[in-house]
């Protein structure tokens, strides 16, 4: 227990410094999005067709996805329940849920993992996701990230 104790402080300390280090941004230019990355997460690894890509904490516990779609002949709105439908049928408890007209976020929990996801409505018909996965233990020390990652993601100039 008191190794456990000492982890959580640890990676709290860590965290707390990482807030206070330089963050990087990743623009993405098919979708047109911005996110930052945080300080000592791996260099995001672009996707191939390039709508996004991942990178994980210095530990590799924590896992960081970012994205964009064409949202085509759907709304924003089917989207997102069409994603967090998909979260629930992966076995994700998702306990919160925010909708609104240009963004939405969604979060859960499974397995002693938790994601939060955030959504906004992009450039040309797109949307822009990031979703962040990391322990249930360290939810405290990530809880300045996921806030600073939420206010990070934004839309470029369309």
């Amino acid at each position: 227990m008191r190794k456990r104790a000492l982890a959580v402080l640890i990676l709290a300390a860590s965290c707390a410094t990482a807030l206070a280090a330089a963050w990087t941004t990743y623009g993405n230019a098919r979708f047109k999005y911005f996110v930052d990355i945080p300080p000592g997460f791996s260099k995001l690894e672009e996707a191939e067709n390039g709508d996004g890509g991942s990178a994980s904490s210095p530990d590799g516990k924590a896992e960081f996805l970012v994205w964009g779609t064409h949202l085509a002949n759907t709304r924003f709105s089917d989207e997102i329940a069409s994603r967090v439908g998909l979260d629930s049928r992966d076995g994700w408890n998702v306990s919160y849920r925010k909708d609104q007209p240009i963004w939405a976020v969604w979060s859960g929990s499974k397995d002693g993992r938790i994601f939060y996801t955030r959504a906004i409505v992009g450039c040309d018909d797109a949307a822009a996701f990031f979703r962040l996965e990391y322990d249930k233990a360290v939810a405290k020390a990530y809880d300045p990230i996921v806030a600073r990652l939420s206010k990070s993601l934004r839309s470029g100039k369309c």
